[in-house]
């Protein structure tokens, strides 16, 4: 998959997700590089946060040969497991994850919603680390990389806001006029009575000129119709979170 990046946005993408540049390699033949393979760690998991292989050294094996690498490094650091995303419509990636024993655990989708006016709602801007330390709290789902607390903490530029201190949400802005939401959720005793709904109407009235969209990698059975319901339709690409777990 085609993917160009500048210094800024390297920095933005991947400093909230835990890289770690010791962990990290860059494969070489000679004077050039021939792969790369990014390493984001938390606890006793590691996760492949992004993987490439130089156009004039693909289709030779160095695809495998890289993830076995991290693989060994992983157990050799007494991990307990390596986890990824792929995109659900590139077989050759997910065979190449295949290949070296990882399995898909689920599918991650995303959700998008057109600009629209909303409905005005007393949204509250709170500190973001309350944010987190509420969804923490009040959230069991066993979350993707991307929305984990751990996660969420090292996110840059980001607005949290509170509705009647009963429902949550953290979001930036972002380019191409959207607003992405990284965490968006009611406490557990004030549920089903509407709360969602009203928080994402006040998103929509805040920022009414722009797109509110929810990364591709929240699983697909998390909370569909909440989404269908207020106007979010999930984008063409999926994809799988893959895993391999190690024994101790």
């Amino acid at each position: 998959m085609p993917f160009v990046i500048d210094g800024p946005g390297f920095e933005r993408r991947f400093r909230p997700e835990g890289l770690d540049t010791q962990a990290s390699i860059v494969l070489m033949s000679g004077d050039q590089p021939a792969g790369v393979c990014l390493i984001a760690r938390q606890g006793w998991t590691s996760r492949v946060a992004a993987m490439a292989i130089a156009p004039d050294f693909r289709a030779q094996g160095i695809g495998k040969q890289l993830m076995n690498l991290v693989i060994d490094e992983s157990k050799a650091r007494n991990d307990r497991r390596m986890v990824l995303e792929v995109i659900e419509q590139n077989p050759p990636a997910i065979g190449l994850y295949e290949s070296v024993g990882m399995s898909k655990t689920r599918r991650l989708v995303g959700y998008r919603r057109e600009p629209s006016p909303g409905l005005m709602s007393s949204l509250s801007e709170i500190d973001p680390s309350e944010v987190i330390r509420s969804q923490v709290s009040e959230c069991d789902a066993d979350l993707p990389w991307d929305f984990k607390p751990e996660t969420l903490a090292l996110k840059v530029n980001t607005v949290g806001f509170s509705l009647e201190s009963k429902a949550f949400t953290l979001v930036s802005e972002a380019p191409n006029d959207r607003v992405i939401i990284w965490t968006l959720f009611v406490r557990k005793a004030c549920r089903l009575q509407g709360l969602g709904t009203r928080l994402v109407e006040g998103l929509a009235a805040k920022y009414p000129d722009k797109a509110l969209v929810m990364p591709v990698a929240l699983p697909d059975d998390l909370a569909p119709e909440f989404f269908s319901k207020t106007g979010f339709v999930p984008p063409a690409i999926s994809q799988f979170e893959m895993a391999i777990s190690f024994s101790r």
